[in-house]
């Protein structure tokens, strides 16, 4: 009998005590009737099988979707604006990164082209313009690494990846909108 009265417990949602009170009988009785000691009332019986019969027609014809309270459709409509501006956010930072970081390794390549041995001839004319150089493309080069680490493939893979699942949160609010 104990099983049963934790069936009907889980069936219902509701405890020991809330059951015995809708069914109109003191929480000892229900108790003994739990372990199989007593049996209910006729009465008890009769709202038991009626609550029951409930319970089973409500598995066989689901609850109509619900609508929305005008609250908790103002929470969902105010997370929905929150994951969309943090989404213009993210792709605003995206968007830069990717804008300093091209530009830099572009610029590195051509340093490597111009520092090139076979290049050199080119691009320094006489032996002051060579030590010049050497002092400056050093600092430009350490200026290009800085800014590519600072804006690097794997940051912008990181904000790529924010930006997906903020984009299937605002898909999975709208659906929840929708209803």
């Amino acid at each position: 009998m104990m099983k049963e009265e934790k069936q009907i417990g889980e069936l219902f949602g509701l405890r020991q005590n809330e059951i015995a009170n809708i069914v109109g009988v003191s929480q000892g009785l229900w108790s003994m009737h739990a372990i199989g000691r007593r049996l209910l009332p006729t009465r008890a019986y009769l709202r038991l099988a009626k609550m029951i019969l409930f319970e089973e027609q409500q598995k066989n014809n689901p609850p109509a979707v619900r609508q929305l309270q005008p609250e908790e459709r103002k929470h969902w409509e105010d997370k929905l604006n929150l994951n969309q501006i943090t989404q213009h956010n993210i792709m605003k930072k995206l968007r830069e990164h990717q804008e300093k970081y091209e530009p830099a390794r572009k610029g590195l390549e051509l340093l490597a082209f111009v520092t090139d041995e076979s290049q050199a001839a080119d691009f320094v004319a006489d032996e002051m313009e060579k030590r010049r150089k050497d002092k400056f493309f050093p600092v430009v080069k350490a200026r290009l690494e800085g800014v590519i680490e600072r804006n690097s493939l794997h940051l912008q893979e990181q904000y790529e990846l924010k930006l997906q699942v903020l984009q299937f949160e605002e898909k999975c609010l709208k659906e929840k909108l929708s209803f």
